[in-house]
């Protein structure tokens, strides 16, 4: 016996198996780090993607709440002039006073005008009250004489003012006094203040676009994108016509220099769409940092490693003690951290027999995660795993130190509750069962989430080995399917 162990180390204690040895430890290290790399990676553009999706919804809340506003104010007017068709909203003391308790009551944020058939503009609260301009050629005008509601036009430089506005028109049912058009001017600083505050410093951008493709506003301003299309651009030509809000990574086009996040949301009830976006490297530049010393790291590790393995060929010797290594090998899953289907049985039969000669009650609980072979060929064996693990470490919680969780194979677990009658087993599956529903995995293709069918089963006098247990807790777990999945079944 010792001569047999002399040689086997004699054998590992020469220079070929050490470089071997040392080549492999090598590439497992680097192999690691990548693979952390990677994940991290993944982790830093999940991290980015909520952060960018719950600033699309905020942002979308508060210009819903503008527009609301603007909408709101136009049908007031709209009631009041219809009303009173008999007076000059232009010269009107009450109308002139409404108008003035709107522009008040919005910080002068929102401006209304009157458009005649012609297309001349009257501001009410002008002193000359007379037309501001001819704006018949607008957007804005000629949209609201052709078509019924709000429309949004392209941005507009606001009369008397040195700054653009959002113009919101609504055509009148009927015309007064040759009104014929209300227009509700949004002030586009305003609003874009109010988007530079929000968005991701000090890449990325916050953008208004109308439906079609027109942008109304942006953060940082940009004096040379408001009115611009973006129709042909991925987002309006790809993403959007299949989801109404994402998020997505267009790819570089032709003569931009950087690639950027994009969450967008487009709005139901108004003809806008949101749009958040933060730059690729700035979202990435932390993890990038974290790389370069992932890489020292394993340049530090890596050299030292390769002396120390080399020259130091007696630490091979710890070798032999391998066997209690493979030891817990051989009992315990290596994906999940359960005991492996061999310990797990071997274990069960000793439970049992210690329970008949106890004469105490002993129950067996077979779990299987529900269409599990979907997983894997829906959205690939890594989530596949995920769910394994997850499930197995849901399952771990608030387990005695007795309790013992297999894995048998696949998708199936199996779980040895002694001194534990059927009822109290029931509890146990219960509360795995109802919390499994919550695990969410993150996926390229969605997010996984999946249920388990539990069945029970109690040790009974006439029992002739575990077989007989283990094939009425498979009875139960059948029954369970049978009965619509997600449920617990004795027998």
């Amino acid at each position: 016996m010792i001569k047999e162990s002399i040689r086997h180390i004699e054998e590992w204690a020469n220079p070929r198996t050490v470089v071997v040895v040392t080549l492999l430890l090598v590439g497992t290290l680097w192999l690691a780090l990548m693979v952390s790399v990677v994940s991290d990676r993944d982790e830093s553009i999940a991290t980015t993607g909520g952060i960018l999706q719950r600033m699309t919804h905020a942002v979308e809340e508060q210009t819903r709440q503008q527009f609301r506003v603007a909408d709101t104010f136009l049908a007031s007017c709209e009631h009041w002039l219809q009303a009173n068709p008999g007076l000059d909203p232009r010269t009107d003391k009450t109308f002139r006073q409404l108008i003035e308790a709107f522009r008040a009551g919005t910080g002068q944020s929102i401006d209304i005008y009157l458009l005649a058939s012609d297309g001349r503009m009257f501001d009410i609260l002008d002193p000359a009250q007379g037309p501001l301009a001819n704006v018949a050629d607008r957007d804005y005008f000629k949209n609201a004489l052709n078509r019924p509601g709000l429309f949004v036009g392209s941005p507009m430089r606001k009369p008397l003012a040195d700054h653009d506005g959002l113009p919101i028109s609504l055509s009148l049912r009927r015309p007064v006094d040759d009104i014929q058009v209300l227009l509700a001017v949004i002030d586009l600083p305003t609003l874009t203040r109010s988007y530079e505050k929000q968005r991701l410093q000090p890449g990325g951008a916050i953008t208004l676009l109308r439906r079609d493709g027109t942008v109304l506003a942006r953060a940082p301003h940009d004096d040379r994108l408001p009115g611009h299309s973006m129709a042909g651009e991925a987002l309006f030509s790809k993403h959007l016509g299949q989801q109404p809000q994402a998020l997505v990574l267009p790819e570089a086009s032709p003569g931009t220099q950087a690639r950027e996040f994009i969450s967008y949301s487009s709005m139901p009830d108004f003809p806008l769409v949101i749009m958040v976006s933060e730059d690729y490297d700035e979202a990435l530049a932390a993890w990038l940092r974290q790389t370069a010393w992932v890489i020292l790291l394993g340049l530090g590790v890596t050299l030292p490693l390769a002396v120390i393995t080399y020259r130091s060929l007696r630490l091979l010797q710890a070798l032999a003690s391998q066997d209690a290594e493979l030891q817990r090998l051989t009992t315990t899953d290596l994906l999940t951290g359960c005991s492996s289907r061999q310990h797990f049985f071997e274990t069960l039969a000793e439970e049992v027999a210690r329970a008949r000669r106890r004469q105490a009650p002993l129950t067996v609980a077979l779990f299987d995660i529900d269409f599990f072979q979907r997983i894997n060929d829906g959205y690939g064996h890594a989530i596949g795993d995920q769910a394994l693990i997850l499930f197995a470490n849901t399952a771990k919680e608030g387990l005695r130190d007795r309790d013992l969780l297999g894995r048998l194979g696949g998708g199936e677990f199996a779980l040895v509750l002694p001194n534990t009658e059927a009822r109290g087993a029931v509890l146990v599956a219960e509360r795995v069962r109802t919390a499994i529903p919550g695990i969410s995995i993150p996926s390229d293709n969605g997010t996984v989430q999946f249920t388990v069918s539990v069945g029970v089963s109690e040790v009974q006098a006439g029992d002739t080995s575990i077989d007989d247990l283990l094939k009425r807790a498979a009875t139960a777990l059948h029954n369970a399917k049978a009965g619509g999945y997600d449920r617990v079944a004795v027998v």
